[in-house]
């Protein structure tokens, strides 16, 4: 009897248990919620594309090459040639200015620097005329106390030397047989007291009459004769023209004397080192005579050239200044007064004669065949901006058209306002129509700063960037997805990306997922069971503490 009331109480636990198992089941599984599980999936094929994207500017056009016509000094006004709105060429003369003291300065200088250069001159003369020698072939006479030792300077004769192998002799002739005689005619030479005789010939006859010792009248007669080494200067020979009754006779005797000298002078100051020849020798030409030195000859040479080229300094100097009182035409283009003064020519102010003063500005030349515009550039942009890339300009003033150009210096130094800094960069513009584009002119420049065409692109969403690499979510053929395949990227848009290598035109990649989720009306509960914490099951009552299914709070229960 026992044991069956046993099995009852067992059986009726288990009911018990399994039952509470499946109502706490039931209760959370309707509670949890409910994710949908379809997950918004979508391919987009790797196309080919373009990318491109501009910053823009708008200030006013200026000339690219423009310059002030700025006078320099305090001057007087010599010639003025511009005028009001003026073509001009490059190099033509626009002022000529006058300053007497810095003229005068100009040509003291060239004048020191003429000196100092003529006397380096000399010096280097005498340094190459520390050998003297003979300038032809001859009998050497040597100076009067010259010796080794002896101490000259370049105005210092050396010595002399005389040509021996002719002579000549001036002899008088009665005045009606001379005045008979021609160039060339024969005339014997009796030298005294020797029993020697040589023909010479008639070289000139003289036009001046004279009267001989004997009151007769007589006309010298040159003659020359040669030297076959009998003959030596200073014998005295009588002329005969003619012979027997017919002979003519000169009235008195005359000595030789020779027909070419030739003095020679040191050239150099310094001291005779040596002497190659005694007086009385014979020498040749290009014979060494004499040597010299000079310790102070080189010192003083270079001291000399630094004296020239301090001097030089001065006078490039004294050049510029004068060079800047004209004022020439930079390049090609028009002269303005506006550019000094809009409203009042200030040329009116200056004729010719007038004293103007340094730092007056007469206007500008400007060359308009290239305009320029500068444009302000946030500094978040700045990187992008670069040298040579391309522009398209729009002016105010001109509706329906559009100007190439070409972005040609971008600036270091920023200027900030209200806390933005900004850089400076200058869109170039070509003018080929000079009178279309006007200085000051609004103009606004739109710089590519990029323009790639036929590239491949994916769409920015696709691409996850972690730790500087970049992958994609890549579809194969085969319908698996190979997450976090690595791909390299160029330039990109707000949308696009250029692809430059890991995909090909036609691939797949998978955008991100989007997930939609919908929550069922849930039960909330405290604990396990409603009912009380820890409490049984609904449609339970919780028994007392302790025993079978009448216990308390952790305790089972009946069903109701």
């Amino acid at each position: 009897m026992n044991l069956n009331r046993k099995k009852k109480w067992i059986i009726v636990v288990v009911a018990a248990m399994l039952c509470g198992a499946g109502t706490y089941y039931y209760i959370h599984s309707k509670s949890k919620p409910a994710v949908a599980a379809s997950e918004q999936q979508s391919a987009m094929k790797v196309t080919k594309g373009s990318i491109s994207s501009s910053i823009s500017g708008t200030s006013q056009l200026d000339a690219k090459d423009k310059q002030n016509i700025v006078i320099p000094v305090d001057a007087i006004i010599k010639t003025m040639n511009l005028t009001q709105n003026q073509a001009v060429k490059k190099g033509d003369v626009l002022v000529e200015l006058s300053v007497p003291s810095t003229e005068t300065n100009l040509k003291e200088a060239q004048v020191s620097l003429q000196q100092l250069e003529k006397e380096l001159s000399e010096l280097q003369g005498e340094q190459n005329h520390m050998s003297v020698s003979a300038s032809m072939s001859g009998k050497l006479t040597l100076a009067a106390n010259l010796d080794v030792g002896s101490q000259v300077n370049k105005t210092t004769k050396i010595g002399t030397i005389s040509d021996t192998s002719q002579f000549k002799v001036k002899l008088p002739f009665p005045l009606q047989e001379a005045v008979q005689l021609q160039k060339g005619d024969n005339v014997e030479l009796t030298v005294d007291g020797y029993l020697l005789s040589k023909v010479g010939t008639v070289s000139t006859v003289s036009r001046e009459m004279k009267a001989d010792t004997n009151g007769n009248k007589v006309v010298d007669v040159e003659v020359l004769v040669s030297n076959d080494g009998t003959l030596s200067s200073g014998l005295k020979v009588k002329g005969s023209i003619g012979s027997g009754d017919d002979k003519i006779e000169s009235t008195e005797l005359a000595a030789l004397d020779y027909v070419r000298t030739a003095p020679i002078f040191s050239e150099a100051s310094g001291t005779v080192k040596s002497l190659k020849f005694k007086d009385g020798e014979t020498v040749k030409q290009g014979d060494l005579i004499a040597s010299l030195f000079n310790d102070d000859l080189q010192q003083n040479i270079i001291s000399k050239q630094a004296a020239i080229d301090s001097q030089k300094i001065k006078v490039d100097d004294a050049q510029q200044k004068v060079d800047q009182l004209t004022i020439t035409a930079p390049f090609d283009g028009v002269f303005s007064a506006d550019f000094a003064n809009s409203k009042s020519n200030v040329l009116r102010n200056y004729p010719v004669g007038a004293q103007i003063t340094a730092n007056t500005t007469l206007g500008a030349v400007a060359s308009l065949s290239t305009m320029q515009l500068p444009i302000a550039v946030d500094e978040l942009d700045l990187t992008s901006v670069k040298v040579g890339q391309k522009a398209v300009v729009k002016v105010d003033a001109i509706s329906g058209k559009s100007f190439e150009g070409e972005v040609t210096s971008v600036s270091n130094v920023g200027t900030t306002s209200n806390g933005v800094t900004t850089y400076d960069a200058v869109v170039s513009i070509p003018n080929s129509e000079a009178s279309e584009l006007k200085y000051a002119m609004t103009a606004t420049a739109e710089i590519f700063i990029q323009d790639k065409k036929d590239i491949l692109v994916v769409p920015i969403q696709a691409i996850t960037t972690t730790k500087g690499k970049s992958t994609v979510s890549l579809k194969k053929a085969d319908g698996t997805v190979e997450e976090q395949h690595e791909i390299k990227t160029g330039i990109r848009s707000k949308t696009q990306v250029e692809i430059l290598s890991g995909l090909a035109e036609g691939d797949e990649v998978v955008m991100p997922v989007r997930k939609a989720a919908t929550t069922t009306n849930q039960q909330r509960t405290q604990g396990g069971f409603p009912g009380g914490e820890g409490g049984p099951p609904a449609g339970f009552q919780g028994g007392g503490a302790g025993g079978g299914f009448q216990g308390g709070q952790g305790g089972g229960g009946t069903r109701q």
